[in-house]
């Protein structure tokens, strides 16, 4: 009752009904993953859909320079590998825990199966994956337009989002990326962010920014 109840708030299963849910909730598995586990490779063949029920991972690009680009930190409720459910190609990125870390996972094999005997869920799913691909192309298409200072306050701005908790006129955001990690989704140096961080306090846009816990203006 807890899978399905926990299935339910995925934004790729809000639509489903108790009797789908549960069908998923069968077909998948929960899998634990230590701190610093490589829970799938960039360019591995994929075949599995994950979901994050405790615990945070990082998505990331690794170019052949050697230079890491994260592109977000998932926690509770985020999902990744969605299209490998209707594919096999290869992985486009890679995915670390970053903590001690639960996920829920469903093969392609036993997700064909399940669309066998309820097609519903298959055009559920779909629907799913085009919102996500609409929003990603959004986002790409603002993020290129975008200088160091505005895509630095894009990314805190999406993360007061989707782990923000509003207190009055601020937002709280536990589990903050470091310097390190903001820089690589960004695009720049470590000592950049920490300047445009400087600047983003100045600008009121940001009251505080420690390693648990960032404050910004709502």
């Amino acid at each position: 009752m807890f899978l399905n109840s926990y299935l339910k708030k995925i934004p790729l299963f809000s639509s489903f009904s108790d009797d789908q849910l549960d069908l998923l909730s069968k077909a998948g598995i929960m899998k634990n993953y230590p701190k610093g586990s490589t829970i799938v490779s960039q360019h591995d063949p994929g075949d599995t859909f994950y979901s994050v029920v405790s615990g945070r991972v990082k998505v990331s690009l690794l170019h052949e320079d050697g230079n890491e680009v994260v592109l977000c930190i998932l926690k509770e409720g985020d999902f990744f590998g969605e299209l490998s459910l209707l594919d096999k190609e290869p992985r486009s990125a890679s995915v670390i825990s970053l903590t001690d870390t639960s996920l829920f996972l469903i093969t392609q094999g036993r997700f064909k199966h399940l669309i066998t005997s309820n097609s519903g869920i298959l055009e559920k799913v779909l629907q799913g994956v085009c919102k996500r691909l609409r929003d990603a192309n959004e986002t790409i298409k603002n993020f290129a337009c975008l200088d160091a200072y505005e895509r630095t306050l894009l990314v805190l701005q999406q993360l007061s989002l989707t782990q923000g908790t509003r207190k009055g006129n601020y937002i709280e955001i536990f589990h903050s990326p470091t310097h390190e990690e903001l820089s690589k989704a960004v695009g720049v140096s470590r000592e950049t962010i920490s300047r445009i961080i400087q600047v983003l306090k100045k600008d009121k846009q940001l009251i505080s920014y420690t390693r648990r816990k960032i404050i910004m203006k709502a």
